[in-house]
């Protein structure tokens, strides 16, 4: 049963877990769970600002139907209160999300339930942050900060915070990056940022930075990413698209994109990329000048556009699971009971 089971939409999975208490013990079984997000397909999380609240989530599922990509929305989520939001990262099922002078909490929009981590104050605004999972299974939130002060402590240079979930206190770590900006990418134990034309790595075993250098120190822009389970980063040329991937410490050239490109493609901002379906690599943009997200496949060259528009979008990959956030409480610390009253799913 349960390997059948594991095969099934989440939605139907969260009415079956309705049907009788065997079978919500039977979803909340850790084996069971370990073989839902084994076999979870990988859908996107959509972080969009829309009027009237102070931020949204979509999350959405990306279909084909006659050679042409879609999106096909799962469930959503609005933050009705409080700062607006961002996220920082989503491993396993679980998001992190970032309130700019506020705070930092870990989302499951599966079973509806987040933390708020130990309470942080800045004077100034984080620049780059993420969230990863170490190869001893900790779950970490980086975070490097500007401030001149943290937590009544000061510090003449640039840190970088870390959390480790289910602890209750923020590690200082005298070290940052100086040249990143945003998300970092996730990919085996290890955060990517681009920044000043060279990758900086953040090692979540050791918590250490490390240094690589970027394909190239000129381009107009590029998104790293991860494409087929390797880093990767694509740079944009005024005629053509470069897909580089790393191998090792050494980044070597795929595959150089020149014919068929549409315009709007090259002069599109790049948000995000992922594979498609059929093996194919997926590169997501947002037009400015029409609001609209564009889907463009780089083994292809197709270009479509999403039924998915705003004025501000940030978009990483999410693979739908059942791990509870109870699961991280320690016996020497426990997570306070948060409501649900700031945020709603429909």
């Amino acid at each position: 049963m349960l390997d059948v089971l594991s095969r099934l939409p989440v939605k139907a999975i969260i009415r079956f877990k309705c049907v009788c208490r065997k079978w919500r013990d039977l979803v909340s079984d850790p084996y069971f769970v370990r073989l839902h997000l084994s076999r979870s397909r990988e859908a996107l999380m959509i972080n969009k600002y829309c009027i009237g609240t102070q931020g949204r989530l979509d999350w959405v599922e990306m279909m084909e139907h006659e050679d042409k990509y879609h999106l096909h929305p799962v469930k959503s989520l609005i933050c009705v209160r409080g700062p607006p939001f961002s996220f920082m990262g989503s491993i396993n099922g679980l998001i992190c999300c970032y309130c700019p002078y506020f705070f930092v909490y870990i989302l499951n929009p599966v079973l509806e339930e987040y933390v708020i981590l130990p309470k942080l104050t800045f004077i100034n605004m984080i620049y780059s942050y993420g969230f990863g999972v170490s190869a001893a299974g900790e779950y970490k939130v980086i975070l490097c900060n500007r401030t001149a002060s943290f937590q009544n402590k000061v510090y003449g240079t640039d840190h970088t915070l870390v959390h480790t979930i289910g602890t209750n206190q923020w590690k200082v770590l005298e070290q940052t990056p100086n040249h990143t900006m945003g998300p970092g990418v996730f990919l085996n134990s290890h955060l990517y940022w681009l920044g000043d034309g060279q990758v900086y790595g953040f090692d979540l075993n050791t918590e250490t930075f490390e240094l690589f250098p970027s394909p190239s120190r000129h381009y107009r822009k590029s998104k790293l990413g991860v494409l087929k389970g390797r880093l990767s980063q694509i740079i944009f040329g005024s005629l053509r698209l470069e897909v580089w991937v790393m191998n090792g410490r050494t980044w070597y050239k795929e595959r150089t994109i020149r014919e068929n490109i549409s315009p709007v493609i090259l002069e599109s901002l790049p948000v995000c990329l992922i594979d498609g379906l059929k093996g194919t690599s997926i590169l997501i943009v947002h037009d400015e000048a029409t609001n609209k997200l564009l889907a463009y496949c780089l083994n292809t060259n197709a270009t479509l556009y999403l039924n998915c528009k705003a004025g501000y979008f940030r978009i990483m990959t999410y693979r739908p699971s059942f791990v509870k956030l109870h699961n991280f409480q320690r016996l020497n610390f426990t997570y306070d009971k948060v409501t649900k009253h700031h945020c709603y799913f429909f």
